[in-house]
């Protein structure tokens, strides 16, 4: 009786530390910005330029383009992530309840689009515009997942315009730099799970019925950085780079609100990072038609450890430790010119997780990654071309433990038990013209 009063004296305090399980990280990284680079697996992509999608990875590498160059792609990204597993409830070390909690496809279907242009001035400096994304992510649990409070919805839009200048200190070397502005948009909610919903009507001796928003953040923010790339080509078969997209800070401002909490209802904000990379890539040309593509990609996730809430009155709402490491992908690839027509590409890439055991996210299904790839070109002129690409995208299968207390004594706590498996399939098409 007297674990039953402090469980009704604490629940509204509670529902802050609930709706911390349902988190948001930085997103994950998207890659879907050239069709010919995902063709190889993104592979050696900043020594690589075949079409103006080179400004993504690598600015100065624009500066190889003698005449204006215009690419545009869409990608289409076909994810399937399921969760499986059981969520329990304890009070005082005592299991009082147990739910299974399955759910299959978790992951929407997406399209990316993008737009590049680039131009030579004079025989020294290009310039070029690169519309992109560059992290995104949507998570989406249905109203029976009997771990709702766990997770519900995540999802991160945002796009990227990027001018960039290239500057040719020799014939050998070029050097460059761009700025952007990131324009993001970011929703984060958990609710009240089948299993949850009676324990919490008999604690605060009133309904509260499934799917209840125990917490809900919606916000949007234009974030500013910048980006910098060396170009060198050492001799007339080999290209190397290394390329650095600066961190951009943003900082989300919106709405909290909460069906159970009357004090999370007010206007915030909260600081959400996307993490800075690097990447050195080579590009060796074999003969007249084979060459070979790879790189190392290195992604400063180890910055981001916590989402926290911002709100008006003056106080902050800790939303999940998030504790991310850093990252590592190493890509290889080749390119076989056929004819004069046709081009082929494959490749291989390993991404590796950002996130432990212990900090994996239901949100957020990350683990490490295998890529397999192939894609082609098909020269329609000597000005104009179309790239295909398609990846399969494997994902490890990763265990999942997560315990939250749900009242401020920690005496009555939720647990979820389970595993998480994904695949992917990337489907891209760009078109590519010069003049």
């Amino acid at each position: 009786m007297k674990q039953q009063l402090s469980l009704r004296a604490s629940v509204c305090l509670a529902l802050a530390t609930l709706a911390s399980s349902s988190a948001l990280a930085a997103g994950f990284q998207v890659n879907e910005h050239s069709a010919n680079g995902l063709g190889r697996a993104m592979a050696g992509q900043a020594a690589t330029p075949e079409n103006a999608s080179i400004l993504a990875t690598n600015p100065a590498a624009i500066g190889v383009f003698e005449d204006t160059r215009v690419s545009g792609s869409v990608s289409f990204i076909d994810p399937n992530v399921d969760v499986n597993g059981s969520v329990n409830y304890a009070l005082g070390g005592q299991v009082v309840g147990v739910a299974d909690a399955h759910e299959d496809n978790i992951a929407d279907t997406a399209i990316v689009p993008s737009f590049f242009y680039t131009t030579p001035i004079d025989n020294k400096i290009s310039v070029g515009l690169g519309v992109f994304t560059t992290y995104g992510l949507r998570s989406d649990y249905s109203d029976d997942f009997d771990a709702l409070h766990f997770a519900d919805t995540a999802e991160v839009t945002s796009v990227t315009f990027n001018p960039a200048i290239s500057y040719k200190v020799n014939s050998q070397l070029m050097l460059g730099f761009g700025i952007s502005a990131t324009y993001a948009d970011a929703e984060i909610n958990s609710a009240v799970s089948e299993s949850l919903s009676p324990i919490l009507s008999s604690a605060l001796q009133t309904s509260v019925p499934a799917t209840t928003s125990i917490f809900k953040l919606e916000g949007d923010d234009w974030g500013y950085g910048w980006n910098a790339g060396i170009f060198w080509q050492p001799t007339e078969t080999t290209n190397v780079a290394l390329s650095y997209r600066a961190e951009t800070q943003l900082e989300l401002s919106g709405e909290v609100s909460s069906s159970l909490t009357a004090g999370l209802n007010q206007p915030g904000s909260l600081d959400l990072n996307f993490a800075a990379i690097t990447e050195l890539a080579l590009n060796q040309k074999l003969d007249q038609q084979w060459s070979v593509q790879a790189s190392v990609t290195f992604t400063d996730w180890s910055t981001f450890e916590k989402l926290e809430a911002n709100l008006a009155d003056g106080s902050d709402f800790l939303i999940k430790q998030e504790n991310f490491d850093d990252s590592w992908r190493a890509a290889i690839g080749v390119t076989y010119v056929l004819n004069d027509e046709i081009t082929l590409r494959a490749g291989y890439a390993y991404d590796d997780g950002v996130v432990t055991v212990e900090n994996r996210s239901l949100s957020i299904p990350d683990t490490d990654r295998h890529w397999i790839s192939g894609g082609a070109t098909y020269a329609f002129s000597k000005d104009t071309s179309v790239d295909v690409a398609y990846v399969f995208i494997d994902g490890r299968k990763a265990d999942i433990n997560k315990t939250r207390a749900l009242n401020a004594q920690g005496t009555f706590t939720s647990t979820f038990t389970g595993t998480q498996s994904a695949t992917a399939h990337i489907f891209s098409v760009q078109f590519n013209t010069r003049f």
